[in-house]
């Protein structure tokens, strides 16, 4: 197999012992044990390894003694940079760079890699699905040389990341950056025929205490008699890593203390969501609120700010707290706060409405309060300690749930609960196109296209803009609306201006800000549009189908879950295809009484799947085996 493995060892402080690369696993040093993977197993031509320390060299060179590795000292801090010291070395057309973790990865894991790579003639290809510090990425020499080129411009450092980046870059600026763009990733799971809950969602070896969980994963899959080339050993961590996480987070009661017990049947439930914003998410979360039973359940929320969203919690009959400091920060001033705060309210249960702080999480641990965390958003980062302590986790989507699973958690503390919505609120009966067009200043009898979503790249509005310069074409009096927010993306909106302006089609947009009732924007619409990468769900569709208005989403997260493809709500497409979200946009936007057809549809979905009053029972359900089980 004609390929070059680069494998750099990250620089670390030296004023730290621990060198995860010189340590032992399963009797051999860590780097031998890669040398095998790839040298003897995957056949590759060479390993390359790069080191920054001259006074690790003797270390080095005894951990791959006999392994036929090529130990390198470089000058250069970034993987790129120091690659590149060696570029002139390489005499292969792919390259393959791997990570310290990759010596638990299966042995053929390399190999089926380049043949998915050479089969789909790519410029690079990515391992999606594999644990942090796992990276395997194959790359062609002219690309990376390209690459090279460019890594100052932007900032280029790692080169699975830079990649990744590169893939992001092009979305937005297809044609500007002159590297090849031809890469079709290896998913991980899909070709080892895992689900997620079998593989780790990292494996890490930072501290000396770790080896012994990579000892045990080995050794784990050895007894089970498995091959080299299976992900056995993955498998197991796993395991490993879910038990020895329930066992850490549990605080005995010598350890811990707690309100005194009240006598009243109501269980007092602290909602936490902590961003101020309000947007789809947090109008979902006050729907649920209005139809908790008030006999059995007492809702408190906090959030930081003052402002809309505490206004609807209020509305929505919460008791709400709104400290107006930064209690989000992770400072010991945020853990008194939410002790003093817990012990005041006397919570039976926290509801986590997204990512939590650890002064948060560590203050409801010492005062032993269950936590059920709700997921909402496709990226996870920043959500790793609420989900391991949660007893119960929401995912609004089997693709979210599927996210979660990554975790090192129990895979059936989760459930799948729809983002809810309050359908008899959301009525199209309630609202006139018209009247709703006049209140707008809207044109009356154009065909209007709208899309909600807060200013940010995975929303993909450049993708949105470049459909509506091919609608335009097909559709007369077209009109698109854009309602999104700004939190602090001001580059990305100027340049969304920009490519509106360099297509010709500024007369036909208008640019939206907060809308008091977002239901006279969608009652005014003819179609609606989330055209989003990795969309959790999108609480903007579930409204839309409520009010009958029809959709157009892509398949990349889970809004499809949603919509059935020309038959209910609306109509799915590929992602990142601009050619056909215009399409489906003028289909529909030409077509009302198919328009008609498939918002009633929709709205029939929302009214039996996605109302609030079946989610509020769901998530009671919820609360009531958590509450059991912590004997509350």
């Amino acid at each position: 197999m004609s390929v070059t493995v680069v494998v750099h060892l990250l620089p670390l402080t030296r004023s730290i012992s621990f060198r995860p690369y010189l340590a032992e696993v399963d009797g051999q040093p860590i780097l031998a044990r890669l040398a095998r993977q790839f040298l003897v197993d995957s056949g590759a031509n060479r390993l390359l390894v790069l080191s920054h320390y001259a006074s690790e060299w003797g270390a080095l060179t005894a951990a791959l003694a006999g392994s036929g590795a090529d130990l390198r000292l470089s000058k250069q801090y970034s993987e790129l940079q120091a690659t590149a010291e060696f570029f002139p070395e390489i005499d292969t057309d792919q390259i393959a760079f791997a990570q310290i973790g990759c010596a638990l990865a299966p042995a053929g894991l390399l190999g089926r890699m380049v043949r998915h790579h050479r089969k789909y003639q790519n410029s690079f290809t990515l391992l999606d699905g594999a644990p942090i510090r796992c990276g395997l990425a194959v790359v062609e020499k002219e690309t990376l040389k390209n690459l090279l080129q460019i890594s100052d411009q932007f900032g280029f450092t790692d080169v699975d990341e830079s990649l990744r980046r590169l893939l992001l870059l092009g979305a937005r600026a297809a044609g500007k950056i002159p590297v090849a763009m031809r890469s079709e990733p290896f998913h991980l799971a899909t070709s080892y025929d895992l689900t997620p809950e079998q593989l780790p969602a990292e494996a890490l070896m930072d501290r000396p205490a770790e080896r012994e969980i990579f000892e045990k994963a080995i050794q784990a899959a050895r007894a089970e008699k498995a091959e080299a080339d299976s992900a056995a050993v993955f498998c197991a961590l796993k395991q490993l890593q879910t038990e020895r996480q329930e066992k850490s987070l549990v605080l005995g009661r010598e350890h811990t203390f707690a309100p005194a017990p009240r006598a009243e049947a109501k269980k007092r439930v602290l909602i936490v969501s902590l961003p101020s914003a309000f947007s789809g998410a947090e109008q979902a979360l006050c729907s649920m609120i209005r139809f908790l039973d008030r006999e059995r359940f007492e809702p408190y929320a906090i959030t930081v700010h003052q402002g809309v969203f505490a206004e609807k919690l209020r509305e929505a009959g919460a008791e709400v707290i709104c400290p107006d400091w930064e209690i989000a920060s992770s400072c010991i001033e945020s853990f008194v706060y939410a002790l003093k705060l817990f012990r005041r309210i006397q919570p039976d249960l926290i509801h986590l409405n997204g990512s939590a702080t650890v002064p948060f999480l560590s203050a409801a641990a010492v005062c032993n309060i269950p936590l059920v965390q709700h997921v909402r958003n496709a990226d996870l980062h920043g959500f790793y300690d609420g989900m391991v302590q949660a007893k119960a986790i929401i995912a609004i989507t089997d693709y979210l749930k599927r996210e979660a699973m990554h975790f090192p958690i129990h895979t059936d503390r989760i459930r799948v609960i729809f983002d809810e919505v309050d359908s008899e609120r959301l009525n199209p009966a309630l609202f006139s196109k018209q009247e709703c067009r006049r209140e707008l200043g809207l044109d009356e009898n154009a065909r209007i296209a709208l899309m909600i979503a807060r200013i940010a790249p995975n929303k993909r509005y450049d993708l949105m803009l470049d459909a509506a310069a091919r609608i335009r074409t097909q559709v007369p009096d077209f009109q698109l609306l854009l309602k999104g927010d700004v939190y602090g993306n001001s580059l990305l909106m100027h340049e969304l201006r920009m490519q509106a302006k360099r297509l010709g089609i500024d007369d036909v947009i208008r640019w939206m800000d907060f809308v008091p009732d977002i239901r006279t924007l969608m009652a005014a619409a003819d179609v609606q549009v989330l055209c989003s990468d990795r969309e959790g769900l999108g609480s903007c569709v579930v409204e839309a189908l409520s009010m009958a208005l029809p959709v157009v989403v892509t398949n990349t997260g889970g809004t499809h879950e949603v919509v059935e493809s020309g038959v209910s709500g609306g109509y799915v497409i590929p992602g990142s295809d601009p050619e056909a979200l215009a399409q489906r946009v003028t289909k529909l936007l030409n077509d009302e009484p198919l328009r008609a057809r498939l918002g009633a549809a929709g709205r029939r979905f929302a009214q039996t799947k996605l109302d609030a009053r079946i989610s509020a029972k769901a998530v009671m359900e919820v609360y009531d085996e958590v509450l059991a089980h912590a004997g509350r």
